[in-house]
């Protein structure tokens, strides 16, 4: 089951849209608040009534932030008026509005009233009453979302982030001087144009209540509104790919009776709305496979924006809008704003065509180890090389296998990705070893570990990924000098590296008191057969990591933990256990002699 907690930073539900207000204004210089209202205006509102620029007004709930007190300012609003959360506000506090911008301005008020049956009829009586009062008053309904397949009027389409893209246009038409209109003229053109639907993969949770809807932990919900409203189809979550397919497709498709019409060479901008609890990540890999998805279908996207438009609260959940341009719209997309809330442009003028342009490409980076580690050292004969490829290839498939169970036990201290981190690398390795076929990697261990650092650092990442890199480029020095035993010596060098860059040390519940057993061990077997000093090291190894499941831990994430979560052996250390474990077998399975 996908449930939310209420859990919310605010001072009390009675008073959270006010103070959210005043937070806001107090932030932004260029925003006033009217007195004992609900109501954001341009601070130099008295200074803008004398331009005789039509003045732009729009509103609706609070929990659609920034949407709408964030869109006031040059080039967008000349003011908004609130409601409380996911209300429409009262037909009294939109005429107090109304009165605010239109009294003294003779060029009058364009209202943009969002398409949701409460802020039509307040917003509407409000217009009315205005017009009775003598007030010059454009009103126009903005809805455009594409998600109901349906073409019965009673099914109106939703205003979503389409709202906030015509107050952009109507801003900037404003700011040139147009008339209300014209604006209204160009409004309603980009609404015929413009299409947006939307995914959600949670509810939204109210201040003071509960989750507005429920969705299963393995589900998503197309089509939903702006304040959660039914969508059309719930199913199984999917790829990031087919998400973005459905959704256009549903947008666009033939079937759909309220679809948006595009056609092979339209220029469009679109928009990416973050519904408010989505991470940027998946913000940008849908913007990603939208952008890919339209030009597949020779739709040219000139403009794209990925922000939060129009958020739903917390709804993990976004939208995609897609406008048809022409000169006009892209012209008013263009236009400067100081309004807080209008993102800049991700995708503008002169910047098309970025995911059809071929990678950047310096020869001079792509070896994953430079010319210069190429230095003599130790040369393996070709049966040792291959029991050491047996060794390598077993550790890395150990790991792959142990992927799961060291997640697990990272999951009480760490994130959850020790295993999935390791065997990422374990992974690339082994692609490694298929391109030497004829061993010549194998049988130089120094440009190996240079190479096994290098791969450590390229697919591993974090913490491990680094401390890897460390260890294996530490042991690499150990095969070009003339250490006698080179293993031991190699084994000691990596884990010096670690300790100076990663300030950890033995004891501390790290990696290092699986690998610190192992050389004391074969410092201490000198004289004892190699295979039998190989044997008690990873013995030593699997000691050295069941001991931290006892020990404080002193470095890393873990000592951020209560000691009383820490009831499992340090999942690094067990990783070493784990690929020494392997090794050993595999290579006493070639036929090693002692």
């Amino acid at each position: 089951m996908s449930t939310k907690a209420n859990k919310k930073l605010i001072n009390c539900v009675e008073t959270c849209v006010e103070d959210n207000l005043e937070g806001y204004v107090a932030l932004n210089p260029g925003v006033r608040l009217l007195k004992g209202h609900r109501i954001a205006v341009r601070a130099d509102i008295e200074e803008y009534q004398t331009t005789g620029k039509v003045a732009v007004l729009c509103g609706g709930g609070s929990g659609h932030e920034p949407a709408f007190a964030g869109y006031v300012g040059q080039g967008m609003l000349t003011g908004a008026v609130m409601g409380s959360v996911f209300a429409a506000p009262p037909s009294t506090e939109v005429l107090v509005a109304i009165r605010a911008l239109s009294r003294h301005n003779a060029a009058g008020c364009f209202f943009l009233i969002p398409n949701y049956t409460g802020d039509r009829l307040n917003f509407g009586l409000a217009a009315e009453r205005a017009r009775e009062e003598g007030l010059r008053v454009e009103t126009q309904v903005t809805g455009e979302d594409r998600a109901v397949n349906s073409a019965d009027r009673t099914s109106n389409r939703r205003g979503v982030t389409g709202i906030v893209v015509t107050i952009k246009i109507a801003g900037s038409l404003a700011e040139e001087g147009r008339g209300a209109e014209e604006i209204k003229q160009v409004v309603c053109q980009a609404l015929d144009n413009m299409g947006t639907i939307g995914i959600a993969l949670t509810p939204c949770v109210l201040p003071g209540g509960g989750p507005t809807f429920h969705l299963e932990d393995d589900e998503m919900e197309l089509g939903l509104g702006a304040h959660g409203e039914a969508g059309v189809q719930r199913l199984k979550i999917k790829s990031a790919k087919d998400t973005v397919e459905l959704m256009l497709n549903h947008l666009t498709s033939p079937s759909n009776a309220n679809r948006l019409s595009l056609t092979k060479g339209d220029r469009v901008a679109l928009f990416v709305n973050d519904t408010g609890g989505i991470s940027q990540m998946e913000l940008n890999i849908m913007a990603r496979e939208a952008i890919l998805y339209l030009e597949s279908r020779d739709i040219r996207v000139v403009r794209a924006y990925c922000s939060n438009f129009v958020t739903s609260l917390d709804m993990a959940g976004l939208h995609l809008t897609v406008l048809v341009l022409d000169e006009t719209l892209t012209r008013c997309l263009d236009a400067p704003t100081q309004a807080t809330g209008w993102p800049r442009v991700l995708l503008g003028p002169g910047m098309t065509d970025r995911l059809t342009l071929p990678p950047l490409k310096l020869d001079y980076i792509d070896d994953i180890v430079s010319d210069n580690t190429q230095e003599a050292g130790l040369t393996l004969s070709t049966d040792e090389a291959e029991k050491l490829r047996a060794a390598i290839t077993a550790a890395c498939l150990a790991l792959t296998e142990a992927e799961s169970n060291l997640n697990h036990l990272d999951s009480g201290a760490g994130d959850g990705d020790c295993g999935s981190t390791l065997a990422r690398g374990a992974k690339a390795v082994l692609k490694e070893l298929e391109k030497d076929e004829c061993g010549e990697l194998v049988s130089r261990p120094s440009l190996l570990a240079r190479r096994l650092a290098a791969i450590a650092d390229a697919t591993m990442g974090g913490a491990s990924g680094g401390l890897y890199g460390l260890f294996f480029t530490g042991a690499a020095s150990a095969f070009t000098d003339g250490s006698e035993d080179r293993w031991q010596e190699a084994i000691r060098q990596g884990m010096a590296l670690m300790r100076r860059y990663g300030g950890a040390e033995p004891g501390d519940r790290t990696m290092l008191d699986a690998l610190n057993p192992v050389w004391e061990t074969l410092s201490l077997t000198q004289r004892e057969p190699p295979l039998l000093r190989f044997e008690k090291a990873v013995q030593a190894a699997e000691r050295g990591a069941d001991n931290t499941k006892e020990m404080t831990a002193r470095a890393g994430r873990a000592c951020n933990v209560s000691a009383s979560i820490l009831q499992h052996p340090d999942p690094g250390a067990v990783g070493v256990a784990v690929w020494l474990r392997a090794a050993y077998t595999a290579y006493t399975a070639c036929g090693a002699s002692p």
